[in-house]
């Protein structure tokens, strides 16, 4: 047994507790302890070279994950840019629209005519101020606005044409087609920011 144990401590690189010599004579005469050596030899070398456990490759997952958080990041700054653009939009929108629906000033137009003129207005600015405040929702409102502003801005085209009007008193206008373009880009940036399920609840 001491010879067993001084074979297991050379392979282990400790001492053996006995002469190297000794045991040697020992296995030189001893069968069954020179096969447990020849055993305890072959084990020690299979598990100190046996293959390395295989890792799988995490750096795809990583770098997509990480990939991903900066594009979403990306399109959550964007979408809080084009809403605070869309509410300067509609507060320009209305101050613009102010005098018309209160005093009944319309370049020209009757007061009855400017009023309804400024409610016009008025109503458009609301849309643009709920857009900002509730961007997921924003697709829905989409074709109403495109339509109003595509319709104001071909008459004001026709009415400048035939003379009917001032090109500069279709400048006010600009609003419009600004919060329709801002509406349009601001739906683009809702529908990557939410996920479908998201988009539709919110």
């Amino acid at each position: 047994m001491q010879v067993r144990d001084a074979i297991s401590a050379g392979l282990d690189r400790e001492d053996p507790g006995t002469e190297p010599a000794r045991v040697e004579r020992h296995l030189a005469g001893c069968v069954e302890c020179r096969a447990f050596a020849d055993s305890a030899e072959e084990l020690h070398r299979v598990l100190r070279v046996g293959p390395a456990p295989a890792i799988p490759d995490l750096a795809p997952g990583i770098l997509t994950a990480i990939g991903e958080d900066s594009s979403a990041r990306h399109t959550r700054d964007t979408e809080l840019v084009l809403r605070w653009l869309l509410v300067a939009v509609a507060v320009v929108q209305i101050a613009i629209a102010v005098p018309a629906l209160v005093l009944g000033d319309g370049a020209g137009l009757s007061v009855h005519t400017a009023r309804h003129i400024g409610s016009f207005d008025i109503a458009l600015a609301v849309g643009f101020l709920y857009a900002a405040w509730r961007p997921g929702r924003v697709a829905g409102f989409l074709p109403v606005v495109t339509a109003l502003v595509v319709c104001l801005f071909l008459s004001s085209a026709l009415d400048v044409a035939a003379g009917n009007t001032a090109a500069f008193g279709e400048v006010q206008h600009v609003t419009d087609v600004a919060g329709l373009a801002l509406v349009w880009l601001l739906s683009g940036e809702a529908r990557r920011a939410r996920p479908p399920s998201t988009a539709r609840s919110a």
